[in-house]
């Protein structure tokens, strides 16, 4: 149990303090930094109660953003507050963070030394516009993720339904405001992202660039059912992408996505609701070995019980989906269908690498209308990436997944973490391509689920 002596769990709680949306761990692991509802936390990791309270950054919506929220409808005690979505790490000084403000996103920067906004020179909260990277509503989930640009030292984040901007030369890190856009349906809910360095190790033949994987659960308009079957995805697009010149002007030319199918070995029931995942990579230069772990639901039950299941799928089989067919919708009928018919060159969906360069291509700009128009209507792959749970578990349902990989007496085994919607928390033990649950807590007496 979560108060044994055996098991020392630490809380946290604020006074007055709800909806923690958003947590970052510092890159030392001393600080945890909390986005809550109209304010920011930082919390000593090695002690968090009792000792000292956490410090604290206030951030509210402004008050006319308040109004127009409650103008437009929305509650105003639930709805119009800025409730804080989004924390990552910018640099070693600085914390970029997003939040709802009220049904009108906005974005700010928060010295990590002094724990404040930073402000203009009249004294103004320095605030970026949010739309494309942080959501209206504070129920909506989204994702995000960002790295630097060492050629021109500016940072670059791709969020849900954005992307980046072109780089141009910057003294300061800041975050590119314009969006490129991706063809994505107005009903995905995504549960996370990653950024591996596929261009590594540096000088190798392929010079492939750099990706970004989203993961995501939507509707899938695929399957001509008489009910609508929700799909679990993986989306990539290139950390290169600028664009098109006349094609797909300020939108992704390399959003490719496919399905991820979580099935029962057996009768092939399908855990089709992705709830969470955890990307696990050996190294920067090891991405071809990493592991996506995923924890699935089903929006169907079987034998009258809820359940989920945990699976995971290696890189080669996701890179096999993306190099396979593509899908093509017939716009008058608005089905889906395999298309068997000639590729254009370079493929669809590809990065810049040392074969487009061979062809005199070094930019997305540079791509053929050819390419890009076909990009356009085939960004869904014919094939999924398959793979069988490694834990089945008919009596919880499972929210959240972290991973540890552990260095034992006879090699390395995984350490898997999962959240339940009921509060408790179990943590496994990958080995022999099997999942064992060794352990359980109860972190929550009232059973709110761990998120």
């Amino acid at each position: 149990p979560a108060d044994s002596s055996e098991r020392a769990v630490q809380r946290f709680e604020a006074p007055g303090v709800s909806n923690y949306t958003a947590l970052l761990l510092s890159p030392d692991g001393g600080t945890l930094y909390l986005g809550a509802r109209e304010v920011l936390l930082a919390v000593d990791t090695s002690r968090f109660q009792p000792g000292p309270p956490a410090r604290r950054l206030p951030w509210s919506a402004e008050t006319e953003k308040k109004r127009q929220c409650a103008f437009k409808g929305k509650d105003p005690q639930r709805d119009c507050h800025n409730y804080i979505k989004m924390l990552l790490q910018l640099n070693s000084t600085h914390l970029y963070t997003c939040g709802t403000c009220a049904f009108s996103p906005a974005c700010a920067y928060v010295n990590v030394q002094h724990f404040s906004l930073e402000r203009e020179a009249s004294g103004k909260v320095l605030l970026e516009d949010g739309k494309g990277r942080c959501p209206f509503d504070p129920e909506y989930k989204s994702t995000a993720v960002m790295w630097v640009s060492l050629e021109c030292r500016a940072c670059r984040l791709g969020a849900v339904r954005a992307g980046w901007a072109p780089c141009t030369p910057s003294r300061e890190p800041r975050v590119r405001g314009a969006m490129l856009r991706a063809p994505v349906p107005p009903d995905p809910v995504f549960v996370g992202s990653a950024y591996l360095r596929e261009s590594l190790p540096a000088g190798n033949p392929e010079g492939d660039d750099d990706k970004v994987y989203f993961f995501f659960s939507e509707t899938g308009k695929e399957f001509d059912y008489f009910e609508n079957t929700i799909v679990s995805r993986i989306a990539r697009v290139c950390k290169g992408d600028l664009g098109g010149e006349r094609v797909l002007q300020r939108r992704w030319t390399t959003f490719l996505k496919a399905q991820l199918l979580c099935s029962h070995p057996d009768d092939g029931f399908p855990f089709n609701v992705l709830q969470d995942v955890f990307v696990l990579t050996p190294g920067a230069t090891r991405w071809r070995e990493t592991l996506f772990y995923g924890v699935f639901t089903s929006q169907w039950s079987k034998g009258g019980l809820g359940g989920s299941a945990v699976c995971a799928f290696p890189m080669h089989s996701v890179q096999k989906a993306f190099a396979g067919l593509y899908k093509e919708v017939n716009r008058e009928t608005q089905q889906w269908y395999t298309d068997t018919g000639p590729v254009p060159e370079p493929r669809p969906g590809m990065c810049i690498t040392s074969h487009t360069r061979h062809l005199k291509i070094n930019s997305s700009l540079q791509m053929p209308d050819r390419v890009l128009n076909f990009i356009k209507d085939h960004f869904l792959m014919d094939g999924a990436v398959r793979s069988q749970p490694l834990l089945l578990h008919s009596h919880a349902r499972y929210q959240q997944i972290g991973v540890h990989r552990a260095q034992g007496l006879h090699g390395t085994y995984d350490v898997l973490f999962l959240g339940t919607d009921d509060g408790r928390l179990h943590k496994a033990v990958h080995v022999n391509h099997k999942v064992h649950i060794i352990e359980e807590i109860r972190l929550f007496r009232a059973g709110q689920p761990v998120l």
